[in-house]
């Protein structure tokens, strides 16, 4: 049961924005990571600094997810 529907709505619009953040970068992310080093290599330092950004984006948006997570359970839990 809901006890605090504040932090369960906030929670779950939260996890809902970091999933979307996962799932729309995660396919970007795989682009550069299954590519082989020699490609990987000749890239220019800008695109090589766009796979960084996106990692660090991905990982963002699993901080995001598990608060948001976090969230829905603390609002069944706190009163």
């Amino acid at each position: 049961m809901i006890k605090n529907t504040t932090f369960f709505l906030i929670g779950v619009s939260t996890a809902i924005l970091g999933m979307l953040v996962m799932v729309f970068d995660y396919p970007q992310v795989q682009y550069f990571e299954q590519m082989p080093p020699e490609s990987y290599s000749l890239l220019d330092i800008e695109e090589r600094n766009i796979h960084q950004r996106l990692l660090v984006e991905i990982t963002i948006g699993g901080a995001i997810f598990s608060t948001g997570a976090g969230l829905v359970v603390f609002s069944k839990i706190k009163s």
